[in-house]
């Protein structure tokens, strides 16, 4: 784990250089976010997203939440921008720019991906941070939120599952404080922003559909595999039946780590 003094914060990350960085060559940087109540090395067993970046030479860092809506609590993401020592949009933006100077980075090549809380963080950061980030990747938590006003058409890749008993499919009177709509809503609010013209929808697996919205601005697209069965998940997890045992629903055995990076690698910020 890495700490520095970031705009006012002690903040910790954790870093991952893939083997054989050569001098002059600028590598793309994926943010990855942890759920509320993780840690950076367990996003990183759930997703292995450093395997693949060693594979495909990108640089991921995966930063640690220090925000929890109570004392004592559980440390989530300032996804709503209260009132807090813990400003994580600041915090990213530092942190971007603390790694820039520091390692080779491709700054028209910075993505974010997360899972549950780190799928609104990363949400949030396509909000705030739209000149910054090239695409987004939120698994199991998309949001666009009430203030979202991007400054760009924004490529977003999501999945959900129907039976998540974490951030419900459908906004119930039960869903956690943070969650106030549905997925739907947050997807078709990603969509009309980027002003997509075209739907298509395939089936690709039993019970799992693949939803494209294209012709958007700035040729973006909007992407949502939707999970009858699955509840809040990682699919292709090796963590996946952990995740079950606890409770939190079935899975799908998609590769959803490649699929993000194949997503991802697509956009780069002009």
């Amino acid at each position: 784990m890495q700490t520095a003094e970031l705009d006012g914060q002690s903040r910790s990350w954790r870093l991952f250089l893939p083997d054989g960085i050569k001098e002059g060559v600028e590598y793309p940087l994926v943010f990855n976010f942890h759920g509320t109540g993780s840690t950076p090395e367990q996003i990183t067993e759930l997703n292995e997203l450093e395997s693949l970046a060693e594979q495909h030479k990108f640089i991921v860092v995966a930063p640690k939440a220090e925000f929890s809506y109570e004392t004592g609590g559980r440390h989530t993401w300032n996804v709503e921008q209260l009132d807090s020592p813990y400003n994580d949009v600041a915090f990213i933006k530092g942190l971007f720019a603390h790694l820039a100077q520091h390692y080779p980075i491709d700054t028209a090549r910075i993505y974010a991906t997360g899972f549950s809380g780190g799928a609104r963080m990363s949400s949030r950061l396509a909000c705030d941070l739209a000149d910054t980030f090239a695409a987004i990747a939120p698994i199991a938590g998309v949001r666009f939120a009430d203030n979202c006003a991007p400054a760009k058409a924004m490529p977003v890749l999501t999945y959900h599952g129907t039976q998540d008993p974490v951030n419900h499919y459908q906004h119930q009177a039960d869903s956690p404080r943070y969650w106030h709509e549905g997925v739907e809503p947050a997807i078709q609010d990603w969509v009309a922003f980027n002003g997509c013209e075209n739907r298509t929808t395939s089936a690709i697996r039993p019970g799992v559909t693949k939803t494209v919205w294209s012709d958007c601005r700035d040729d973006v697209a909007v992407i949502f595999y939707r999970s009858e069965q699955a509840g809040h998940t990682w699919p292709g997890s090796p963590k996946a039946d952990l995740l079950a045992k606890y409770g939190l629903g079935s899975t799908d055995d998609l590769p959803m780590s490649d699929i993000i990076w194949a997503f991802l690698k697509q956009y780069q910020r002009q």
